[in-house]
């Protein structure tokens, strides 16, 4: 038998692994001890095979096989290679999303070592010493027993053990300890099973019946999370395990509290990229254990170790924080979807605002789509007004409007709540020369500075894209002048302007400033549920699924941050975000929306406001087939980075170029610096039918591919 073998050395020549020889009867997915130049090292089996690959060398054979089994099972590791063709990168850096860092023989049980006399031996040689002989006495009957067994039952030593092996009177070996809950039975665990309104049972049913992957498309407050509740007690039901992905790890804190309604809370395991290596390793070991029936947690909870995995869900499916920038650069989405079909199981992504691309995939049968809707109960969709900033007047209170003003004032009388979008952090946006006009940039990013306020009120600069921060300048490094001010504004502005305007007002800000761990995205929404404040002002956290009842007012500062982007999804985000942000307001009372907004007659912000969300996604399909942008067409990036990398960019280019003229011309290629590469980062797109046949004719040494890119610009 031969083996492929993923090792834990970091070499980047052996990435794709390495063929050994095993006499042992060894499945993909097992971790093994191999030999490695002139010391042994853990590896993770990728691929068996009967017949020896061509090669000119000899093969070494295994050392040993840890574990009782496999750390990864077959539909996984068939995942490992997928992620590996269809992201264009090595086997290890597919594999090293799926495991903890190594060693990981530490995931597996403890190790127990064995003894027993030789089987062979016809005459007993009782050694001197009475705990010597009390050992060779007990293992009179020529079976294995632990060693910590041997020294309970004679009061031996391990020195006593140690001496004896040495002198050949027992034989040593080395096991791990079984697991002592059976995989694959998980017990009925189901505490209060889920109750569905007549409209959420047809979608369940329709769902549950379909084998095709869904797409649950239903509005804000539709009732989605009772499905996903149903389908999950289903599945738990079954003896499986199930997996809902949330789009950021603070919105876990926003499903734990239903979830821990229907499962107990050791049933559940939370993942995401906060938690410490040891705390991420212990709830790796209890899900591969079969103690979890679900994992919760963002993109990287895809990986969890289900050993029987029978439903994964998709929260906000259409989120971009689904897609991994680092390589390897996978999107949830597609990644899951391969998972499900390897696994045999179900695949759910629920928005009210999908994704272009699971949208289209509806349309044309390859998803199967489920409605709701219609909001859950008696609820009604929010009442929605658009103000024209470019005939409002601020005097010192931008960007809040004296209507948005009024309507705040109205539900603070009224003791209702409010939500308060802007996506943009700090105190104002930019540091102006009033002297030249030029603001003050990061030599990092070439970008401008945001202006952030400390705790005693002092300003220091930060760039967010490159997360570098710098003092203010006295003077202007542009001119000289001291003629420098704050303009635009951020979600500390807000918070500052909000307590000067309602000074009693009880005010909780949301963003990655102000929150560090889930658990205070936890506290925030509980006090917001017990009537403990009365705003809730942040960035995008503030918009995504968050169920506040007594919230009767959702407002977004400024709508055209973002809209103006080179970038065929601009359009798509910012309505995806208005529609979201509708339906904070008037869940259990009737309530409004009010977007402010530099350009009230864009197709996105029109479409947020008349709940036309299935006629935005007609047209902008439309759009994205006659220009030949996805999902109508492939998409692949490739970045370069360094000094020399706009030489690169545009020497790669011409060669592309070529071979797409000799190959039918089918794609389009084009190339340019990015928007936070400051010159030194540049990227060449290729978008087509048929992309990947242009990689097959170049080599990617020093190239990131980033394939189904979301940002292009």
């Amino acid at each position: 038998m031969f083996l492929t073998v993923v090792t834990s050395s970091r070499s980047g020549a052996i990435g794709k692994g390495l063929t050994y020889e095993s006499d042992a009867n060894v499945t993909p997915g097992s971790a093994v001890r191999v030999p490695l130049r002139k010391r042994l090292i853990e590896g993770i089996v990728i691929e068996v095979m009967d017949k020896k690959l061509q090669t000119e060398f000899d093969l070494r054979s295994i050392n040993s096989v840890l574990g009782d089994r496999p750390l990864l099972t077959e539909a996984q590791m068939k995942t490992v290679r997928w992620m590996s063709d269809y992201y264009c990168c090595s086997l290890r850096q597919s594999l090293q999303v799926w495991l903890p860092p190594p060693p990981w023989s530490r995931l597996l049980p403890a190790e127990v070592i064995m003894y027993r006399t030789p089987r062979a031996s016809s005459t007993r040689v009782l050694p001197r010493g009475k705990k010597a002989q009390a050992v060779m006495e007990f293992l009179t009957d020529g079976e294995w027993k632990s060693r910590d067994q041997i020294m309970h039952e004679t009061g031996a030593s391990v020195a006593v053990l140690k001496r004896l092996d040495q002198q050949n009177l027992l034989m040593k070996k080395t096991d791990f300890a079984q697991s002592n809950k059976p995989i694959n039975q998980l017990t009925n665990t189901i505490l209060e099973k889920p109750t569905l309104t007549p409209a959420q049972q047809s979608a369940f049913e329709s769902i549950k019946a379909n084998p095709r992957p869904s797409l649950l498309f239903g509005i804000t407050s539709s009732g989605k999370t009772e499905i996903y509740a149903s389908l999950i007690e289903e599945t738990v039901q079954k003896g499986k395990q199930a997996i809902l992905l949330v789009p950021e790890i603070f919105l876990t804190e926003n499903v734990i509290e239903r979830f821990e309604k229907l499962l107990p809370p050791d049933r559940i395991a939370i993942l995401h990229s906060r938690l410490k290596p040891g705390q991420r390793k212990e709830e790796w070991k209890r899900i591969h254990n079969g103690d979890v029936s679900l994992v919760i947690g963002s993109r990287s909870a895809l990986f969890a170790p289900c050993q029987n995995l029978g439903l994964v869900i998709l929260d906000e499916e259409h989120e971009w924080t689904y897609k991994n920038e680092q390589t390897p650069r996978y999107h949830a989405r597609e990644t899951a979807e391969a998972l499900c079909r390897h696994a045999g199981a179900k695949l759910l992504l629920g928005s009210a605002t999908p994704s272009l691309e699971s949208w289209s995939r509806a349309k044309t049968g390859t998803y199967h789509l489920a409605r709701l809707p219609d909001r859950y109960g008696t609820g009604t969709l929010p009442q929605v007004k658009i103000i024209d900033l470019v005939e409002t007047e601020f005097n010192d209170n931008y960007p809040f409007s004296q209507q948005l003003i009024s309507a705040i004032g109205e539900r603070l009388a009224r003791k209702e709540q409010c939500v308060l979008f802007l996506n943009r952090r700090g105190m104002a946006s930019a540091l102006l020369c009033l002297q030249c006009r030029r603001r003050v940039i990061s030599p990092e990013s070439q970008l401008p500075f945001t202006v952030h306020h400390d705790r005693n009120g002092k300003p220091y600069l930060e760039d967010h894209s490159t997360n570098t921060r710098a003092p203010v300048p006295a003077l202007c490094p542009h001119c000289g002048s001291a003629k420098l001010h704050e303009v635009g504004a951020g979600t500390q502005r807000l918070e500052s302007l909000m307590k000067k305007i309602f000074p009693r007002t009880r005010i909780l800000r949301a963003d990655t400033d102000t929150l560090e761990t889930p658990e205070q995205m936890r506290s925030v929404l509980q006090k917001m549920k017990n009537g403990e404040a009365d705003i809730l002002l942040g960035t995008q956290t503030v918009v995504k699924g968050l169920d506040l009842p007594n919230v009767t007012l959702a407002a977004v500062l400024i709508a055209d941050i973002g809209l103006s982007l080179p970038h065929f999804r601009a359009g798509e985000r910012i309505w995806q975000l208005l529609t979201q942000l509708t339906g904070r307001s008037g869940r259990s009372k009737p309530g409004d929306v009010i977007i402010q907004t530099f350009r009230p007659d864009a197709l996105e912000v029109l479409a947020a406001a008349s709940h036309e969300s299935e006629k935005y996604l007609e047209d902008e399909l439309k759009m994205r087939i006659h220009a030949g942008y996805p999902p109508a067409t492939s998409m692949i990036r490739l970045l370069l980075r360094g000094p020399d990398a706009a030489t690169r960019a545009k020497r790669l280019h011409t060669e592309l170029s070529g071979f797409n003229l000799r190959l039918g011309g089918t794609c389009k290629i084009s190339s340019a610096p990015t928007l936070f590469g400051a010159g030194r980062e540049w990227h060449v797109l290729l978008r087509g039918t048929d992309v990947r046949s242009l990689l097959q004719q170049i080599t990617l040494r020093d190239v990131v591919v980033d394939v189904d890119p979301l940002d292009t610009v």
